[in-house]
């Protein structure tokens, strides 16, 4: 243990950490991803929202409810939860960790959802992480799956397996930017399919995945892991869109 403390100082003075978003040296832990200045500019959700798709209610001095689309058609995860809105400085984080190819700041976003508290989540409930799965073809474009990186952080913070076997995207789908919601319920319909029912079933699992729009793809996921028999589904993100 004093090795270990004496190799990460060591290592903090060499090579001491930098911010993800203005690149200022951090005066703190090497787990730590963003300065002060930058972090103030991140809006963290909190809040009152709804229990089951997380939107919050701006302005709202009342208890959490349901919104009124869960209200109309509730999903078939138990609730999604997202530590930070997708604007600004994560919006620019994300789209250089996914398009940019930048498995640095992946590992870093990573770190940062890891270390987030999720008030109304006990991972001890829970049984598997499983991340959205990239279709083959995509997964081969990119080299990775960000939702994995962002998996593998969670379960190693939550000492929770992460499996990626349990649900595979056996379709090709155009891309799920500029659509609206129906069309993207629509052009993801049908997308995924479990893994073995064994591992499946009666299980509660955590569905990972970089960013929350709509709903419509985790919804997808969460619906093809109920129908083959877990118990329950929740959804974490690292942002959401508002």
């Amino acid at each position: 243990m004093i090795l270990n403390d004496f190799c990460e100082e060591l290592s903090e003075a060499l090579f001491p950490p930098l911010c993800l978003a203005c690149s200022e040296v951090i005066s703190g832990k090497a787990h730590e991803v963003f300065c002060p200045d930058c972090l103030r500019q991140i809006t963290f959700i909190t809040g009152s929202c709804c229990p089951v798709c997380g939107i919050v209610f701006p302005d709202s001095p009342a208890e959490d409810h349901l919104c009124g689309n869960c209200l109309e058609r509730k999903p078939w995860f138990s609730s999604a939860r997202a530590a930070v809105a997708y604007d600004g400085i994560i919006l620019d984080a994300i789209h250089r960790f996914k398009y940019g190819r930048d498995i640095t700041t992946g590992s870093a976003l990573s770190t940062f959802l890891a270390g987030f508290k999720f008030e109304d989540m006990d991972f001890h409930l829970f049984d598997a992480i499983i991340p959205v799965p990239l279709h083959i073809k995509r997964l081969r474009e990119r080299g990775f799956n960000q939702s994995l990186i962002l998996s593998r952080a969670l379960g190693k913070k939550h000492h929770l397996r992460v499996d990626f076997s349990l649900l595979k995207r056996c379709k090709l789908t155009l891309t799920q930017t500029g659509l609206d919601k129906n069309d993207r319920a629509k052009n993801i319909s049908g997308a995924f399919v479990a893994g073995p029912k064994v591992k499946i079933q009666g299980k509660n699992l955590i569905l990972v995945d970089d960013v929350y729009t709509t709903g419509s793809t985790v919804n997808e996921c969460a619906k093809t892991l109920i129908r083959s028999g877990a118990s329950k589904v929740a959804v974490l993100t690292l942002a959401r869109v508002f």
